[in-house]
């Protein structure tokens, strides 16, 4: 068999001190590693647009549900952002991947990307930040009620699948796109633990607080690319100019035309941007 060709997906479980994580691998066991961290509200789907043109450039690809979301459900795995770095740890460790990695973070996701690196430099071979948390980005109204111990827990139960299909529109101006979210959106809704890993995502992450951990990041030289869409009111680029005195000009990209999710609404453009970045020793 050409060590080269696709392979067929691979859907699994694996199974680890504290729990379970759902995850996918697609691409021949011979080539580079890209890993896909979602952000707090999304599960592993959100990448499928993604996935086949990474795994056409030449990539192999691994992404996997975060606790309480899509098929990895809570028990025992803990939510904040502490066991999100062990759940990533565990799951490279276990499934024997030895070489550096490439990885790439949405969101809040963005945010673990970053500290798994900051803490193992010799495992992370480049760094992409999606519409990164962490840096400029607002602390909403809702995000401040939803830190309150007992009513945040109370409302969100309450509010969480209207307030967020409510948002959808915000993600992306395609309807298409959309439709796509609000697909993934309400299969995230229905998984056990859903709300307990996203309130503690909330609380936990250094969601507004993140403008140290990349500059920690900076500063081990890992090779870091930043992509944000310029129409992104979510986490809109406002520190695109930090985040090139820290990364260099040319590792920063607004994407006009598009939105929260440019690999959604561009995904061709998108991976072959990643894969150049990827590619640059």
């Amino acid at each position: 068999m050409d060590a080269t060709a696709p392979a067929p997906p691979k859907h699994s479980f694996f199974q680890h001190g504290r729990g379970a994580t759902h995850y996918q691998r697609v691409g021949a066991d011979a080539r580079p590693v890209v890993v896909l961290v979602s952000g707090a509200t999304l599960p592993m789907g959100i990448w499928e647009p993604l996935v086949g043109p990474l795994v056409e450039a030449g990539f192999q690809v691994l992404r996997y549900d975060l606790p309480g979301r899509g098929y990895t459900r809570l028990d025992g795995l803990g939510a904040d952002f502490q066991a999100h770095l062990e759940q990533l740890e565990q799951l490279l460790s276990g499934l024997g991947l030895a070489q550096p990695v490439h990885m790439l973070g949405l969101a809040s996701g963005a945010l673990v990307v970053a500290e798994f690196a900051v803490r193992n430099p010799s495992r992370v071979s480049h760094v992409c930040l999606l519409a990164p948390d962490g840096a400029a980005t607002r602390f909403t109204l809702t995000e401040r009620v939803l830190s309150l111990p007992l009513v945040g827990r109370l409302l969100f139960r309450s509010s969480a699948q209207r307030t967020l299909l409510a948002r959808v529109p915000r993600y992306s101006s395609r309807t298409h796109v959309q439709a796509f979210i609000r697909e993934q959106l309400r299969f995230s809704l229905s998984s056990p633990g859903f709300h307990e890993g996203v309130l503690a995502t909330v609380r936990t992450f250094p969601l507004h607080q993140g403008e140290e951990l990349y500059r920690r990041l900076a500063s081990t030289g890992i090779p870091t690319c930043v992509v944000w869409g310029a129409q992104d009111p979510i986490t809109p680029p406002r520190a695109a100019a930090l985040m090139r005195t820290l990364f260099g000009q040319d590792a920063v990209q607004v994407l006009e035309g598009v939105g929260h999710l440019p690999f959604a609404e561009e995904p061709g453009a998108v991976a072959a941007l990643v894969a150049k970045r990827f590619r640059v020793e």
